[in-house]
């Protein structure tokens, strides 16, 4: 279990993530546009939830605030990142062990 926030210029957003074999997908995040550059601001949702899915994942994920459109997609890529990250280090003060509410992952 770990958690990220990551302020992007203007924009804040925040990951929890549970690598607990339960697959789920939360995600708060609103796109004024269609497109970010060449990528679907629709595919965003449909690339975490499939990584929680096949990763067996869950994953909590918010644009707290933000303007631009790519700071906030980019801010959830980089939050999401860094609590996986997080979450998947081995603890020394859990006796070696890695935060999943499991003891494995």
């Amino acid at each position: 279990t770990a958690h990220a926030f990551v302020p992007m210029d203007e924009a804040l957003c925040f990951a929890a993530i549970d690598i607990s074999g339960r697959p789920y997908a939360v995600i708060d995040a609103d796109f004024r546009t269609e497109r970010i550059g060449g990528l679907s601001t629709d595919l965003i949702w449909h690339c975490f939830e499939s990584i929680a899915v096949h990763g067996r994942i869950t994953a909590h994920l918010r644009v707290h605030y933000g303007r631009n459109d790519h700071h906030k997609a980019e801010g959830l890529f980089k939050a999401f990142a860094r609590a996986l990250d997080a979450a998947t280090r081995v603890d020394e003060r859990l006796g070696g062990q890695v935060p999943s509410t499991k003891g494995v992952l």
